[in-house]
């Protein structure tokens, strides 16, 4: 089922209902303009009016044969890994202007995995899928299998996070999310704002991770972790706040960057062994705050940032040693601890391990 036929048409309320749309082989030329607008989603005219999107193909874009008086793009085309869609998106966002709409559908490796899991059951299900995300999400990320997946040009999937991260990468906002469960409409939107493509280098996607974190005094550090969340996650994570907000224990709501095994290693700290690293290298003390990101820290009251600042992060926050629940206790929490590492660091820090490694032995207290 496709998307035209399935979820678009429901989201609309009242009113007449939709014309049936038809399908169109992606070989016709964009010079048939009446025809080819009956081909574009229905949400999208929730956005800008029908005669307004322009239908291209993906070859179109590799070629660079946009028109410059493009008003709003939907490629009804599905976008692949192979199709270089960071390339793409920045080649979209230099023709439309800044208050256009851009759309396309993408078969992410969620809608893939609910498609296996509609064919297989049981134990041929974990067989099948477990191979199948071996091939296609595991060995394209490692360093040596992923120039061979390039030269065989063999098929990669991308998440659903994946895609918001490289969208918000490329300098645009998401508009809106359509999903089936064979495929997921994109609708974005220019920001004018900010595009950090043009500051910041391309996602690592391998297993190893770096992210920018505030260190003491504000001063940017690269902090290293294995990796748990999908690619260009660290693109989504305002998106998400807006979207879905803070959960208990100071994590962001219904979290989908984090993959099923980054859950995992999350569970038990394997993905913090890096930052042992950072230990050594003296960007972080064993016991501290936690490195955040440069929005998070944004969420903070202005005190607490300022306290913050006075200190290096460290790998055993003091949130494990009063296990607090909401964030403004978890702000709490650690100014508390800022405080008394102030007046006596070395008994703070020995009280608070001491803590901690209760909380984590004993009451077997867990990362999420």
């Amino acid at each position: 089922m496709s998307v035209n036929e399935a979820i678009l048409p429901e989201r609309y309320s009242g009113g007449a209902p939709q014309p049936p749309l038809i399908s169109l082989p992606i070989t016709v030329t964009t010079t048939d303009r009446h025809l080819l607008h009956r081909q574009i989603p229905a949400v999208l005219n929730q956005y800008a009016r029908q005669e307004s999107w322009q239908f291209v193909c993906l070859e179109e874009v590799h070629q660079n044969k946009l028109q410059p008086t493009i008003q709003n793009l939907y490629i009804d085309e599905m976008l692949l890994k192979a199709h270089g869609p960071n390339w793409l998106f920045g080649q979209v966002r230099r023709t439309l202007a800044s208050d256009s709409y851009f759309a396309f559908r993408v078969t992410t490796a969620e809608n893939i995995k609910a498609c296996i899991q509609q064919r297989l059951s049981g134990v041929s299900f974990y067989g099948y899928y477990g191979v199948h995300f071996l091939v296609r999400r595991a060995l394209p990320k490692l360093k040596g299998f992923r120039k061979i997946c390039r030269l065989l040009n063999a098929p990669v999937d991308m998440s659903k996070a994946e895609i918001i991260g490289r969208l918000m990468y490329n300098g645009f906002e998401l508009v809106d999310i359509v999903e089936t469960v064979d495929e997921t409409l994109f609708v974005a939107k220019i920001n004018p704002l900010n595009n950090p493509s043009e500051s910041k280098p391309e996602s690592n996607e391998g297993c190893l991770f770096r992210m920018q974190r505030i260190g003491k005094h504000g001063k940017p550090i690269t902090v290293y972790k294995f990796r748990s969340m999908h690619p260009y996650a660290e693109y989504v994570q305002e998106y998400l706040h807006k979207t879905n907000g803070i959960d208990l224990g100071g994590k962001f709501k219904n979290d989908f960057r984090v993959s099923t095994g980054g859950r995992l290693i999350r569970k038990y700290w394997i993905d913090e062994l890096p930052m042992l690293i950072n230990l050594l290298k003296g960007d972080i003390k064993l016991l501290g705050v936690r490195p955040i990101s440069e929005h998070y820290f944004s969420l903070y009251p202005e005190a607490a940032q300022q306290l913050r600042r006075q200190h290096k992060p460290g790998l055993l926050p003091p949130y494990y040693a009063d296990l607090p629940t909401t964030f403004e206790q978890i702000v709490q929490s650690e100014v508390n601890y800022l405080t008394r590492y102030e007046r006596d660091p070395v008994a703070t820090d020995l009280t608070y391990l001491l803590k901690i490694m209760k909380n984590i032995v004993i009451h077997k207290a867990r990362s999420k």
